[in-house]
């Protein structure tokens, strides 16, 4: 049985069948979510036309802080390495004494130890950085197809239709899809969709992607979306990076923001490296002509279109009228997306 990196650094089995607890949590093409959630974009999209839905990856939300933590250690392994022998030794200098081979093989193998400790956070640190600067997937609407970036720089492509789409988790959860056999059962390959949350929050994300994929509504969906990652064409700025990873639902977050606002000023630091060192992903050429835009189509959400007040908006504190607009337009497009859902599938 072998397994293949299919998220940044979690590894999916192939080969297994499938489990209960995922046949269990299935999510159905073709129909609404049982939950009629209204939908919810999380943030997560980075390009929107009305023939394609492009979104971040899972580990996007989160790249900075691996290497962060892993870089932190690895200075601190590095000093104690360097002190413990500059100290060593100077003591034997001091007691005009040589370093005995019992000293020298204490040394050796401490110094092996702390080498190894470096070398594995070393490798948990490119991860993250001098790699790609995020591994999109791609929602071709028109062809019902779905495209996703891999950090090998293959591109999987699978029908909508024929994805084994569930849920996946503990403390947090997620979407997965699952590529299948012919039987049904056993996993061919395995990705993951943007969001990682507690398992409430699930159901009006995937309904936002499966509304996209299914549902007549494209000109209601835009006024769902108020912030997306510049990231297509170029690398995400420090600021941004700061933004994104501070995002609050209320300010209530703002009692467990304030002491760690140090930290997260840090981990953008460190996420902007990772960023600045890696490449934009590209697409191959087959997958662009797949994903060919009109001209003159009437949907296109990007970076462009983001709120303008984006620091009140990470922050949960936009203006009262802002706050009111901005939840009327969302609610008033979600509302009407659910009725026209229910009413297709009443027909139906």
């Amino acid at each position: 049985m072998s397994s293949k990196h299919q998220g940044i650094s979690k590894s999916y089995l192939r080969g297994r069948t499938l489990t209960e607890q995922e046949k269990r949590e299935r999510l159905y093409q073709g129909q609404p979510h049982p939950d009629n959630p209204l939908i919810n974009d999380h943030d997560t999209v980075i390009k929107m036309n009305s023939t394609y839905l492009e979104t971040v990856d899972r580990s996007y939300n989160n790249k900075g802080f691996l290497s962060l933590i892993c870089f932190g250690i690895t200075i601190t392994f590095l000093c104690i390495m360097i002190w413990g022998c500059q100290g060593t030794i100077e003591a034997h200098r001091l007691r005009n004494e040589s370093l005995s081979s019992k000293a020298i093989y204490a040394l050796l193998f401490l110094n092996g130890i702390v080498c190894l400790i470096i070398f594995i956070c070393v490798k948990l640190i490119l991860i993250e950085w001098f790699r790609k600067t995020h591994y999109p997937i791609r929602f071709n609407r028109k062809k019902q197809m779905v495209y996703v970036y891999q950090i090998d720089g293959s591109v999987l492509s699978a029908p909508w239709g024929n994805i084994f789409f569930t849920l996946n988790g503990g403390n947090k959860w997620g979407i997965n899809g699952h590529i299948l056999a012919d039987d049904n059962q056993t996993v061919l390959q395995t990705f993951n969709l943007a969001i990682l949350e507690s398992k409430p929050n699930l159901p009006n994300y995937w309904e936002f992607i499966r509304c996209y994929m299914e549902e007549d509504v494209l000109h209601e969906i835009p006024k769902t979306i108020f912030l997306c990652p510049p990231i297509a064409e170029r690398k995400e700025g420090y600021l941004f990076g700061l933004q994104y990873g501070i995002r609050m639902r209320t300010k209530i977050d703002w009692v467990l923001l304030l002491p760690l606002f140090p930290y997260y000023l840090v981990e953008a630091f460190s996420r902007y490296i990772g960023m600045q060192t890696s490449r934009i992903p590209q697409w191959p050429k087959e997958v662009e002509m797949a994903c060919q835009v009109d001209s003159d189509d009437p949907i296109d959400v990007s970076y462009k279109g983001n709120i303008p007040y984006v620091w009140r908006y990470v922050f949960a504190n936009l203006k009262m009228k802002d706050r009111i607009k901005y939840y009327k337009q969302s609610m008033t497009a979600s509302k009407r997306i659910r009725r026209k859902v229910a009413r297709r599938h009443k027909e139906q």
